[in-house]
């Protein structure tokens, strides 16, 4: 995870509906960022951002706010665990089905109990990775404090 400090000089192309918009920071221009629906930054705002991978706005985890200290997950925990929960269930009948006709009842009955525990691991990790973005987020804005208003600040994070 990496975070990394945005400074919102201007912000164009804005659509507030679907919260689309351009910006510039730091004699850099960037186009068609989503944070979420509706939020559109004012110009001079300041973010921390946290990406999964540096500067791709394609894997963005979160956000934190520096003026209000508002701050967000891309992706809300539950309805990212739905939408794994959705998954499994779509390919589960399937995987099962296979397994039951090729390998019999014991097999099929081993594959649903690991196919539970998987569920289960999956839905902890989704969890624990909220936390972890949420609580990288809290930490960066403490340590932006040090850092001068001006510079743009990014700071891996393992």
């Amino acid at each position: 995870m990496h975070i990394k400090r945005i400074h919102f000089d201007e912000v164009f192309d804005a659509q507030p509906g679907p919260g689309n918009f351009s910006f510039r920071s730091h004699g850099q221009t960037q186009y068609a960022v989503h944070l979420r629906r509706g939020l559109i930054p004012q110009a001079g705002a300041a973010y921390l951002i946290a990406f999964a991978t540096p500067g791709d706005w394609s894997t963005l985890l979160g956000w934190l706010d520096l003026q209000s200290g508002t701050s967000r997950l891309k992706d809300m925990t539950w309805l990212a665990m739905l939408d794994e929960i959705g998954t499994l269930a779509w390919l589960a009948p399937f995987l099962l089905g296979g397994v039951l006709l090729f390998a019999g009842p014991a097999a099929a009955l081993a594959a649903l109990l690991g196919l539970l525990g998987y569920a289960g691991l999956r839905l902890a990790w989704i969890a624990r990775r909220g936390q972890r973005v949420l609580r990288a987020l809290a930490a960066a804005r403490l340590d932006v404090q040090a850092v001068p208003a001006g510079a743009a600040g990014e700071r891996p994070l393992h």
